[in-house]
């Protein structure tokens, strides 16, 4: 493996020194270059016009496909005998299949006259002046009729890698090839078009931001095949030729900074691997500048300008893409979870990569396979990140599907404790009504039977009946649905400290921070409920002079605390009955924090706090 990555790494620095990818074919079958008379030169403006090309000079006789012109400023002319070509066989097509050269002009020749002079096209000048609507540059020659003359090409691509395969096809060949070429795009852009739909659906169905990340990064990739292969100057902006110098490496660039945040999420990164997640958080920070000033710089139309960024790119990116790939196989020696797929795929992208400057430094040969390693790099990539996410979707579905019998287990667990709690509040007033109403009733029946109707015991009935009055009104702030109803939690909450307050025994001070109006029915009895065991606790049990309590509603969090001075609790004495055990079995259910402070003359305090939307729907 690392003696591959070495080689990689040579070749980034050596690929700026590599010679133009020329490469002269009749019907998919290469032309031998000694005694074939193919001649070269080269000129330093790309100046095309008829004038300038009749009086060029210092022509070359090619004798191998290896010409030393790539990212120099120099523009490069080719003369080919098409009677060398008629050896071959037949052709009715020149297809000089490279959508990217800046600049095209071709002429037919004969003894240094012109016989036929084509329009200056070009990935720099609008579409419409291509010799036929093709993403590469198609000739309809036939060869019979020029046998004599000589085919001439100019090309200026200067400061960045030239390819010059210039194909003779019959109209049959030229069928079949432009038909394979056209089914591989369409596979290639299909499955991408596919990918892109599909992580988006999931991104807008599940809110999950890796979806989104690798959606975008599918795009960028779509993008680049696009600009790649000719079609959408062909489709979208063949009035704008200027785009093409921006797309096509800008979204090649760009592609690396989706990749990344997906690697990032599809790992969890922020959580398992913090440092390295903020090691690659400042990696893209420094990436977008640089590729900012790319952008800014290349804007000028400077082609030395433009070669200098497109190396710069060719080292960056596949240098950057190392390092995230040897984060992956760091996290896959620590167990991290789907490592060893993004460490597949980018090991996917390498090998491709490698393939592909191989070929581009003629090291390989040329076939289709060899010259569209990348978009098959691509491909494979994409399919074993599909396949991944395909895991991980299942493994959420999964999850999801657990964590809902969880919630619905606990869900019937508060309804059960909030139905016990029902049930011993109702025995707790029936008994209060039978213990007090009912014995003051009956005691004030033998006062009135008993008593003279003088005007001293008229106000003894009145008084006794005010407080039997009082204790009633006591008793029925206890059944909180009804209170609630009327008055709502904070109101009922408040009335339930004033009665303490006004009883004299207890200084108690209330505060309600957050929002009044946010909370639900059920929780507005959940959380009345457990202030009133709170406060009766404070009455019964604290001997307490003054007292603190405090709820907080923010968002949806639900903070509920109190403190008292009184004698304090003892921790392993809690209450029977409902009391603050069956409080803490509650908080639990509601995935809550409980804690009480407490000792034996040291006071009393206890929090609780929980999320509303843990249990929405109880």
């Amino acid at each position: 493996m690392l003696w591959k990555l070495l080689i990689y790494i040579l070749l980034l620095f050596t690929a700026p020194a590599a010679w133009a990818q020329l490469e002269i074919t009749s019907n998919g079958r290469q032309i031998e270059y000694p005694g074939a008379r193919i001649q070269y030169a080269f000129s330093s403006g790309n100046d095309f016009s008829d004038s300038a090309f009749l009086k060029m000079k210092h022509w070359k006789v090619l004798s191998t496909g290896k010409i030393p012109i790539s990212n120099s400023p120099h523009c490069v002319w080719l003369k080919i005998p098409i009677r060398t070509l008629l050896r071959y066989g037949d052709f009715n097509f020149i297809d000089i299949n490279n959508p990217h050269i800046n600049f095209l002009r071709c002429w037919i020749i004969k003894k240094d006259s012109i016989v036929k002079a084509f329009e200056r096209s070009g990935d720099n000048v609008v579409f419409s002046a291509r010799p036929l609507p093709t993403a590469s540059f198609i000739y309809p020659i036939n060869g019979q009729e020029y046998k004599d003359c000589d085919f001439v090409i100019a090309t200026d691509k200067r400061y960045t890698k030239l390819d010059l395969p210039v194909n003779f096809y019959t109209e049959t060949y030229y069928l079949y090839a432009s038909q394979s070429k056209n089914l591989l795009f369409g596979l290639f852009l299909g499955i991408t078009v596919f990918l892109f739909v599909f992580n988006f659906y999931l991104f807008v169905s599940m809110r999950q931001s890796m979806y989104l990340w690798y959606s975008i990064y599918i795009l960028m990739i779509a993008l680049y095949l696009g600009t790649s292969m000719g079609h959408l100057f062909m489709y979208f902006y063949p009035e704008y030729p200027f785009l093409n110098d921006i797309i096509r490496p800008a979204a090649f660039a760009l592609s690396f900074i989706p990749q990344v945040n997906f690697f990032n999420t599809l790992m969890n990164l922020p959580e398992k691997m913090p440092r390295m997640y903020l090691f690659n958080k400042r990696l893209l920070v420094a990436f977008g500048v640089l590729f900012v000033l790319a952008v800014a710089t290349s804007a000028s139309g400077n082609y030395k300008i433009q070669g200098y960024w497109v190396h710069t790119n060719r080292v960056v990116y596949p240098l950057v893409l190392m390092v995230i790939l040897v984060e992956g196989v760091y996290c896959l020696k620590k167990g991290v979870r789907y490592a060893g797929y993004s460490v597949i795929s980018l090991l996917i992208v390498f090998v491709s990569s490698i393939i592909y400057v191989l070929q581009q430094n003629e090291i390989l040969p040329r076939n289709d396979f060899t010259s569209s390693a990348v978009y098959w790099g691509l491909f494979f990539e994409g399919m074993v990140m599909a396949f991944a996410l395909a895991l991980r979707f299942k493994s959420y579905k999964d999850d999801s599907e657990r964590l809902l019998k969880e919630t619905q287990l606990q869900q019937e667990n508060i309804f059960n404790e909030t139905a016990i709690y029902q049930q011993k509040e109702m025995q707790r007033m029936s008994s209060l009504l039978h213990d007090t109403v009912g014995a003051n009733l009956g005691f004030l029946r033998l006062e009135t039977d008993n008593m003279p109707l003088t005007e001293e015991g008229r106000n003894k009935i009145a008084g006794a009946i005010t407080k039997l009055g009082q204790e009633v009104r006591t008793m029925s702030h206890e059944f909180s649905p009804l209170v609630l109803q009327d008055k709502g939690l904070y109101l009922s909450i408040a009335e339930m400290v004033k009665l303490i307050i006004n009883n004299g025994k207890i200084d108690l001070q209330f505060e309600w921070l957050g929002h009044k109006d946010r909370i639900s029915v059920q929780y507005e009895i959940i959380i009345y409920r457990m202030v009133q065991e709170i406060l009766q606790n404070l009455l019964k049990h604290s001997k307490a002079s003054s007292g603190f309590l405090q709820v907080m509603v923010e968002q949806d969090l639900v903070s509920i605390y109190a403190e008292d001075n009184g004698v304090g609790l003892d921790q392993h004495k809690m209450s029977d009955g409902l009391g603050l055990k069956s409080l803490e079995d509650l908080v639990k259910l509601l995935k809550g924090n409980f804690s009480i402070d407490s000792a034996e003359d040291k006071g009393f305090s206890i929090s609780i706090e929980f999320n509303q939307h843990n249990n929405e729907n109880i």
